[in-house]
């Protein structure tokens, strides 16, 4: 076929496709880079990497560049650099972040569509364990037991008890009410001791590990001989950051004494 041919093809194909009475919506595509929320990681470095993916993809965060075709290559490639760029630099535990691609048309009635077509992984957690650490508990059901024996106590034995719980376990709980919710929170001595520091991401240490199992053995040892008419049990469990392969690290059930 003669390139003439081709063209008059070509040309009858796009005046038959958009008649006088079809009004053309093209699209046009943006691109953004997002950090996964469990990313975890010093505030320095996460803005300074967020930004060198800002550069990339040539954007601030607010204010992007729309383009007529697609770029999902050219995207990848910038932010490929850049994640090879910082891969060994990066001393925070992990950072994930997502690439997408972003569809918009003035057309009628059109939502704009969202989609990743690459993520991006960095930080020490990718060559080397970590762990988060949690405290669980029989909370809930040992307070719902001791509420069924009450009548059974002697009322001084069941507020020991009550009081002995929530040194324990900690006491959660919240109330719907017109308007909103209460909620009352009383720490237990293991939350006191290791909430804010739960918080965290941390590297494999058996010295990390044995200071937080001496410290429950030491609370546990403390409270012992409390007055308790249900049983309460405490675990502290470690789960891989990356894997989420949970493990038990200490369990202890403060078995009832009345």
């Amino acid at each position: 076929m003669t390139l003439a041919a081709v063209l008059c093809c070509t040309m009858t194909t796009v005046f038959t496709a958009c008649g006088d009475d079809e009004e053309s919506y093209p699209e046009s595509y943006r691109y953004e880079i997002t950090i996964d929320k469990e990313s975890s990681g010093y505030t320095e470095e996460i803005q300074e990497v967020t930004n060198a993916f800002y550069n990339a993809i040539g954007t601030d965060g607010r204010y992007y560049q729309y383009y007529q075709t697609k770029q999902d290559d050219l995207m990848k490639a910038a932010c490929e650099a850049v994640r090879k760029q910082y891969a060994n630099r990066i001393q925070s535990p992990y950072f994930k972040f997502y690439l997408y691609r972003i569809t918009s048309s003035a057309a009628p009635g059109h939502v704009d569509a969202s989609e990743v077509i690459a993520t991006y992984e960095m930080g020490q957690a990718l060559t080397y364990p970590y762990y988060t650490y949690a405290i669980e508990s029989n909370s809930e059901n040992a307070f719902e037991a001791l509420k069924a024996k009450e009548d059974q106590l002697d009322p001084k034995v069941y507020q020991a008890s009550y009081k002995t719980l929530v040194r324990l376990l900690g006491r959660h709980t919240s109330q719907s009410i017109s308007g909103g919710t209460v909620s009352s929170t009383s720490y237990s001595q293991f939350e006191k001791l290791f909430r804010e520091a739960f918080q965290k991401v941390y590297p494999e240490s058996e010295s990390n590990d044995l200071f937080i199992i001496g410290k429950c053995d030491s609370i546990a040892n403390a409270h012992a001989a409390d007055t308790l008419a249900v049983d309460a049990t405490v675990i502290i469990t470690k789960t891989g950051y990356l894997n989420k392969q949970v493990n038990k690290l200490w369990e202890k059930t403060f078995r009832a004494n009345f």
